[in-house]
């Protein structure tokens, strides 16, 4: 039976390193599966990084029109796995302004699995979250925000203030409870690590493909990874200090331009 794989996040759980594996051999796997990504759907990450400030399920109403122009732009094909790969489906990353944990994830998902469920009946439906241990997590979620906004808060009060976000095979559950009789399933970074293709085949292996389906894929291993030490802290010394915001965004790109912050690596 085709099926329908859907992987909303989490953040900072090896997503990035999953999507360019999946982007980066789309040719060789474009007999088995087809893609929707963050490029496809754009308008959609937007509506649930709204939500997930909000909590207002009025700012889910165009969800529904937005998911079918994505489609109707990017049609699966109808003899092929569809996997949905993007964790900005679950809203934004946890210690954004107005964003303390991930309690907009279980109605999130209730609603792209409903909608999933209804425009592909006859498709098998399931959800796979990637998750991490709570430290490195935390950790990463931090310099991610260091980043990526005006963040002043040192490492220990930030980690106090979102404990709560870390529990991520707990919300998984949570979701599971919410959408059942949909299968919901988790595979932990260290465990995709460990597939010798890197975790976006972890992830592809979860379909019933055939066994030398991967054969001839490109390894992608870690990729989007935070500021090293040095370069975090200067990082917080720029959100920290008197300059104007334009000139500490500047500053921030030259840092991740010259020790390259982010980006990928094949294996």
């Amino acid at each position: 039976m085709r099926q329908i794989l859907i992987h909303p996040g989490f953040h900072k759980t090896g997503t990035s390193s999953i999507q360019h594996y999946l982007w980066f051999n789309r040719e060789v796997l474009e007999p088995y599966l087809s893609l929707l990504m963050l490029r496809h759907m754009k308008p959609v990450v937007k509506d649930c990084a709204r939500f997930s400030r909000t909590g207002n399920p009025m700012d889910l109403v165009d969800l529904v029109t937005l998911l079918d122009d994505a489609i109707s732009e990017n049609p699966p094909h109808p003899d092929r796995h569809l996997v949905v790969s993007c964790e900005g489906l679950s809203g934004h990353l946890p210690g954004w302004p107005g964003v303390a944990d991930y309690g907009a994830v279980p109605m999130l998902t209730s609603y792209i699995v409903g909608y999933f469920a209804e425009t592909f009946p006859t498709a098998d439906v399931r959800v796979v979250y990637t998750t991490r241990d709570a430290e490195g997590w935390l950790f990463s979620a931090y310099r991610h925000h260091l980043k990526g906004y005006r963040l002043t808060q040192d490492y220990v009060d930030f980690a106090r203030a979102h404990e709560n976000a870390t529990a991520l095979d707990g919300m998984a559950a949570q979701v599971a409870d919410a959408i059942a009789p949909v299968p919901v399933e988790t595979l932990s970074m260290s465990e995709a690590l460990q597939h010798p293709l890197g975790p976006g085949a972890a992830l592809v292996a979860k379909l019933p493909i055939p066994a030398g389906a991967l054969v001839g894929t490109t390894p992608v291993g870690r990729g989007n990874e935070g500021p090293a030490d040095g370069v975090w802290k200067d990082y917080l010394a720029l959100n920290r200090s008197d300059l104007s915001d334009d000139e500490v965004q500047a500053r921030k790109h030259d840092l991740a331009e010259r020790h390259e912050v982010g980006g990928w690596r094949r294996a």
